[in-house]
């Protein structure tokens, strides 16, 4: 399930019309006073391996890249952010490297905000590229899961952005030890437009740059305070549902020379 943990000889015998190889993305940034730098990329990682694990099908999960676009986080302390044509560049070297050992189906598991563009251009410049050769697909996970997610939150609309109920909840669940929840804000911000939302589950049509540091001053977008380990695990849970459901669909999928020969 692990890649990176298997050896050459277990790689070779995996069967490449029935695996899926997934890439976890993220980000390391900051999640305000009382999250880990990692928040993204852990989520997305554990998330990943979590629905493979309890997926029909076979699949198995490659080490994240760790790095993302997170060029808005830059004015706080700790946050790291590669161009967006680094990480292009990055994970269309993965899957190039994946296809010449014959793979022949990869999703992208995103789940860092500042990815979801970059992940949509990869999916049909990847496509278009292994086309008849593979079968690539690319998600943001709390987007996939938004109505599940929905059910479950207790905070307002503007209440689930960053390092907030949602995230703060998740890490608690799978990283206690890593929450320092006497050091949370929390912060409702004013994004300045109708048209615009700071919300994970209420991202509208109209796409602008919004720079975290002039939303809010300790980076946090959201309401921890109404974060427990258990409404992590039941958010954890509801995600890995949803991720478990396209990663069996996904597997179906035909790749186009199937529908030529």
């Amino acid at each position: 399930m692990r890649y990176e943990e298997l050896s050459q000889l277990q790689v070779d015998a995996l069967d490449r019309a029935k695996t899926t190889l997934v890439i976890p993305l993220g980000s390391v940034e900051q999640h305000g006073h009382h999250m880990p730098l990692g928040t993204d990329t852990m989520l997305a990682h554990a998330l990943s391996l979590a629905a493979a694990e309890r997926s029909d099908g076979k699949v198995v999960v490659l080490p994240p890249p760790w790095y993302g676009f997170s060029a808005h986080h830059m004015k706080f302390p700790g946050s790291i952010t590669l161009s967006h044509t680094t990480l292009m560049a990055v994970v269309e070297d993965i899957v190039a490297s994946l296809g010449v050992h014959g793979f022949t189906r990869v999703l992208l598991i995103n789940g860092h905000g500042g990815n979801g563009g970059v992940v949509d251009v990869l999916a049909s410049v990847l496509g278009h590229k292994h086309y008849g050769k593979m079968r690539i697909a690319g998600l943001t996970y709390f987007a996939l899961a938004a109505q599940a997610i929905a059910k479950l939150r207790r905070s307002e609309s503007g209440g689930m952005g960053h390092a907030c109920e949602f995230e703060t909840a998740m890490i608690m669940h799978i990283r206690p030890d890593l929450v320092a929840a006497d050091k949370a804000r929390t912060i409702y911000p004013d994004p300045g437009s109708p048209y615009l939302s700071t919300d994970l589950l209420r991202a509208g049509p109209v796409k602008t740059y919004l720079d975290f540091k002039d939303l809010s001053p300790h980076g946090t977008l959201g309401d921890p305070s109404l974060a427990s380990p258990e409404k992590g695990a039941e958010f954890f849970a509801a995600v890995v549902a949803e991720l478990v459901g396209f990663m069996e669909d996904f597997a179906r999928w035909p790749i186009a020379a199937e529908r030529q020969e």
